[in-house]
């Protein structure tokens, strides 16, 4: 009996047999760069090439490290021509990677870096993500005083934020992505609030005359391709997340050859950067007078402004997102105990659709209406750039408290704000 042979099944194979090759074969030298006031040069790991590099890739270290599946990556992207560099830019600072470690980089170890990694006119792209987005902006505008060209940027989940924006109030980026002058893709997770922002962050990379790419990477969440916790749907599109770099490299390097010199940047002055998470409800100091009008899971129109006479906890949350998760049974709780009180909690879904909502709901079963937001206006409307967000309303309709984050909330601390504002006259 005569097998058949299968053209496709064989190439199929054969590429997947490459890329194992590459992930367990792929050259790794070394390179250094001195940098002025260093004892000791930045290490400069690379991932050459399988074939005459076309490309090279400048991987920054997000908050998170320099991590194994970004090395996997640049040994899949090495088959395709990309040569990669990565360098701890956080031992030398004696820091482990965390998000304040990012703010401590001075800005010249990008400038070197990019400038060492484009020398030989090889063409450039910095990939960052998360934080790392932050080195690469103010590297890049630190290194523009003088026009720059050959080198383009992919930003994965950008967080160009100085810190994480207190609820209700309007984001503070960094001053130099307004000055950020390059072309620039960017990869935005959709199971993340920052999804309804990427316009806005596109806005501001644009004022400069950046050439801005976005494309959403549809139900994943932020750091879906390393998260412990990652769904089977999350693990598949983080393995062909190096085919995207690939892909938007290319379309990238049609815009390079253009010099391109940054803007002003706004201020000179240092930026401070505040620490503004809590585990309890903080003062809100925000505009007031905000619109809520969503649909209930019974499609019951809802409105803020009908709970005037009320305490309302408003919370926005998502079934993927483990805080919320993990705060719901509590609010639950809360409820119960507030029973026959002027007292409500009203939990907005960030736009999941009805069968993930229905299927969260039984298994965490509630006692407070559950509204739907499919477009994001309350998320964008009440400046939610973490989930979960919780504004604490008093009974004229004004927001008093705020917290990003999880929180237990039938503790003590909470529940007596609660009552405070309860026993207050309407």
């Amino acid at each position: 009996m005569y097998q058949i042979f299968r053209p496709a099944f064989f190439t199929a194979h054969l590429r997947w047999l490459l890329l194992l090759c590459a992930v367990f074969s792929s050259s790794v030298m070394a390179a250094e760069l001195s940098m002025p006031g260093m004892d000791t040069p930045l290490v400069i790991d690379v991932v050459a090439a399988q074939e005459p590099p076309k490309m090279r890739l400048l991987w920054l270290p997000s908050e998170q490290g320099i991590l194994p599946a970004e090395k996997q990556m640049a040994a899949a992207l090495s088959v395709r021509g990309f040569e990669s560099w990565f360098v701890d830019l956080y031992e030398p600072l004696f820091l482990s990677p965390t998000p304040s470690a990012v703010d401590k980089v001075p800005p010249e170890w990008i400038s070197g870096l990019i400038t060492k990694a484009k020398a030989d006119n090889l063409p450039l792209i910095v990939i960052a993500p998360n934080k790392a987005a932050e080195l690469a902006v103010r590297g890049w505008v630190a290194l523009q005083s003088t026009p720059q060209q050959g080198v383009g940027f992919v930003f994965i989940n950008p967080n160009l934020y100085i810190n994480t924006p207190v609820p209700g109030e309007p984001a503070r980026y960094w001053p130099q992505v307004a000055a950020f002058n390059a072309p620039v893709f960017v990869m935005q997770a959709v199971l993340s609030p920052w999804r309804w922002r990427l316009m806005e962050l596109k806005q501001q990379l644009e004022k400069s005359g950046s050439t801005v790419f976005t494309q959403l990477l549809p139900d994943v969440r932020d750091r879906f391709y390393f998260r412990p916790d990652a769904t089977a749907f999350e693990q598949a599109q983080g393995k062909a997340l190096s085919s995207r770099i690939a892909q938007a490299a290319s379309l990238l390097a049609g815009y390079m050859a253009e010099p391109r010199v940054a803007g002003k940047v706004e201020t000179s002055a240092p930026v401070t950067v505040e620490q503004t998470k809590s585990t309890e409800l903080q003062p809100y100091s925000g505009p007031q007078n905000r619109v809520l009008d969503l649909m209930d899971l019974q499609g019951q129109a809802i409105d803020l402004k009908d709970y005037r006479g009320k305490v309302v906890l408003l919370n926005f949350w998502a079934s993927w997102c483990p805080p919320c998760v993990h705060e719901m049974p509590s609010m639950t709780r809360l409820k119960t105990l507030l029973e026959g009180e002027p007292f409500e909690i009203l939990a907005v879904n960030l736009a999941e659709d009805r069968a993930a909502i229905d299927a969260f709901i039984k298994q965490h079963p509630v006692n407070f209406p559950i509204l739907t937001d499919p477009a994001g206006t309350a998320v964008q409307t009440w400046q939610v750039y973490a989930y979960p967000s919780t504004y604490l309303i008093d009974r004229k309709g004004r927001i008093r408290y705020a917290l990003f984050g999880g929180a237990e909330w039938d503790q003590p601390d909470a529940v007596a704000k609660i009552r405070q504002l309860i026993a207050e006259p309407d």
